[in-house]
């Protein structure tokens, strides 16, 4: 589909690529999981899916021949070039039976929740994935030509949450803990803009940071915050105010 390109990869963040690649053969239409599916649920508009089509999700997946997946979860013996076991070394402790059960929760979760989250959403400027601390140790190692590579000169390290709290909470003058459950907030729903467009954190980061809100509630905050953005020059000056403290 183009040029050939190559991301540095946290080992943590191979977890998240495992699954995104053997979540393929189910991101379709008659599923409920293509690209239009996924942009609503972004949007907050989740579909809910019935347990009917939640099996035929699990076993459209389980079922898949032409993928390593039936492998990681033992159903079938891998090839010999092929290699389960650095993977599910990352899945954590226990048998090797226990370890292909976490495994199948982790890829299999998503189904259940209708949201298929990217890992190249959060991907730092065409070279870089993994946390804020990956990519601010390996932000001044990466060399290039900027003229070819101009993803070079974006690459700045990522926001962390705490950092985006602190700017909005001098901005609102009170702390974060007064007004993070606060529905329809600005300053609440403005932590949550600027975590996840500038920060690249992602949902399930969102979720925990926010005393439990679901995927949904997080998506539509952040639909409604970008609408309101667009009408309200108060709102404006304050998103440019925390841009130009936390980006300069």
């Amino acid at each position: 589909q183009g040029r050939f390109a190559a991301v540095l990869l946290e080992e943590t963040a191979g977890m998240e690529v495992s699954r995104y690649v053997h979540l393929n053969p189910v991101r379709i239409r008659g599923l409920g999981l293509d690209k239009s599916a996924q942009q609503r649920s972004r949007d907050g508009m989740i579909d809910k899916a019935d347990a009917a089509q939640i099996r035929e999700r699990m076993q459209r997946l389980r079922r898949y021949p032409w993928s390593s997946y039936r492998a990681y979860l033992g159903l079938a013996e891998a090839p010999q070039w092929l290699t389960t076991r650095r993977v599910l070394e990352m899945i954590g402790r226990g048998r090797w039976a226990e370890r292909r059960k976490a495994y199948r929760e982790f890829v299999e979760t998503p189904l259940r929740d209708g949201v298929l989250e990217s890992p190249w959403e959060r991907l730092e400027a065409g070279v870089l994935l993994g946390s804020a601390a990956f990519v601010r140790r390996w932000r001044e190692r990466v060399s290039g030509n900027t003229r070819e590579q101009p993803q070079l000169r974006r690459l700045r390290p990522r926001l962390t949450l705490a950092e985006v709290v602190r700017a909005v909470e001098r901005l609102k003058g009170e702390p974060w803990e007064q007004f993070r459950d606060r529905y329809g907030d600005w300053g609440r729903d403005m932590v949550l803009w600027v975590a996840r467009r500038h920060g690249g954190l992602r949902l399930r980061d969102l979720t925990e940071a926010t005393g439990g809100l679901d995927y949904g509630s997080i998506a539509m905050a952040n639909k409604r915050f970008g609408k309101r953005l667009e009408t309200n020059r108060s709102l404006r000056q304050l998103y440019e105010e925390i841009k130009h403290q936390l980006l300069q």
